[in-house]
């Protein structure tokens, strides 16, 4: 059992040297159990200049039986804003640890907000590069949807992940697909369709032998959002795990029938929909499963357009599965708002006129939009070509590659579906 005046002592010395400390650290940690050795440590240390003593010290309060709640957060929150990052990046898994503690602790006192802009930095202090995945990700992704504070994240969603590195970060497979689950929600609830399929396609397809919760979460996701985006909810890749499209088939059964009955007239996807209403409460997605049902009147409607010049409030509501002419109206106003249709409600015959879109794409903001999209292709080009080129000469990778496919005949991976390959990973 170490003591205080030894425990503080070489904390000081090795601070400069942060690898070495946490060594030094890692045979002491028997010694952290003391909650009153902690204390008096840090009252002791600078959280700045003895970051990684004092990141020990905190992680090790967190874990007390007789957590302080308040006293803890009123330490963690200021720490995580100022320590060292190159100190605290020497013990990766004890910095997550500790972000996930002061998280867990601000989400039982209900006072998310208070967590937004400390993840913010802990991650850009963790992160060795802006393409760096970390843990924190799907910390901050979480708190942002709990605390409603969608925007908050935009800066760290949209920068692109392009590195994973385990040792460095401490990120797991388990980080990697909450980071796309709830990146995925947060560019939904931003509206942002596209790019949340986008993450949870990713979510879905990872490399797995053994199906969990959050695979199955993300792609109830992933069908929903489909429909809401692209009226279809599209089969999932070849390269998918073979558990994951087995598991799926029972696992998302009400969402896959909800698909099916996309494509056939409003009562029947309204009937589907509400047989099982239940299960898409119990799962939080009653919200998207009424998006999904408003977005196929919207369709409905728009199919209208490249059929009819004009045509009765009344008409469109029967052809659309609506209720009334007035919730036409409402359904035809928000289409005009977002720029869908283009269109002139005539008031007294309650008669609808359909317009040609009055954009001709030949303005000089058109153009822009278009060399930005084609430099950010090029720009994305670049990189995969270098990727491909740095994993086509890797060693390591090359070795196992062989190997795999020198033993793939006696490989037998078929048989690994059913549901006692869905582990029950807690996540929310």
């Amino acid at each position: 059992m170490v003591n205080l005046h030894t425990l503080v002592t070489k904390i000081k010395a090795q601070s400069a040297t942060p690898d070495v400390l946490a060594e030094s650290l890692k045979g002491m940690e028997g010694s952290l159990s003391n909650q009153g050795l902690v204390t008096q440590g840090m009252q002791a240390l600078d959280p700045v200049q003895h970051s990684l003593g004092y990141l020990y010290l905190l992680e090790a309060r967190g874990c007390a039986i007789n957590l302080d709640v308040p006293s803890f957060v009123d330490s963690a929150l200021p720490f995580v804003q100022v320590c060292d990052e190159q100190q605290i990046r020497a013990a990766p898994h004890k910095f997550v640890s500790l972000c996930r503690k002061m998280r867990e602790c601000l989400q039982g006192q209900n006072q998310m907000r208070r967590a937004v802009l400390p993840l913010r930095m802990a991650l850009a202090k963790l992160a060795p590069s802006p393409e760096s995945l970390t843990p924190l990700h799907a910390e901050l992704f979480q708190v942002c949807l709990l605390a409603r504070t969608l925007n908050a994240a935009s800066g760290v969603l949209d920068a692109e992940v392009l590195e994973i590195d385990p040792v460095r970060t401490a990120t797991t497979a388990r980080d990697f697909l909450l980071y796309c689950y709830y990146g995925g929600m947060v560019h939904t609830g931003r509206k942002q369709y596209a790019r949340a399929l986008g993450l949870f396609l990713h979510g879905l397809t990872a490399p797995t032998q053994v199906v969990n919760a959050i695979t199955v979460a993300t792609y109830k996701k992933y069908a929903l959002v489909s429909l809401v985006h692209a009226g279809e909810v599209p089969p999932l890749p070849k390269y998918t795990a073979t558990p994951v499209s087995r598991c799926l088939k029972t696992e998302a059964a009400a969402y896959q029938e909800l698909a099916t009955a996309y494509g056939k007239p409003a009562a029947g996807l309204q009937r589907v929909a509400a047989q099982h209403q239940a299960v898409f409460a119990e799962d939080g997605n009653t919200g998207l499963v009424k998006l999904a049902l408003a977005a196929h009147a919207m369709r409905a409607i728009q199919r209208l357009t490249q059929t009819y010049m004009t045509l009765p409030l009344a008409a469109i509501a029967a052809e659309a599965g609506l209720a009334s002419a007035a919730e036409a109206e409402h359904y035809l106003l928000r289409m005009v708002d977002a720029g869908d249709i283009f269109a002139q409600i005539d008031a007294g015959p309650d008669m609808v006129r359909f317009l040609e879109d009055p954009e001709a794409y030949d303005s000089a903001a058109a153009v822009a939009r278009i060399d930005d999209a084609v430099q950010r292709s090029m720009a994305l080009s670049q990189r995969l070509q270098a990727a491909h080129r740095a994993v086509a000469a890797d060693r390591a990778y090359l070795t196992k590659h062989m190997a795999r496919e020198r033993h793939a005949r006696y490989d037998d991976t078929g048989d690994v579906g059913g549901e006692s390959q869905i582990a029950p990973y807690p996540f929310f």
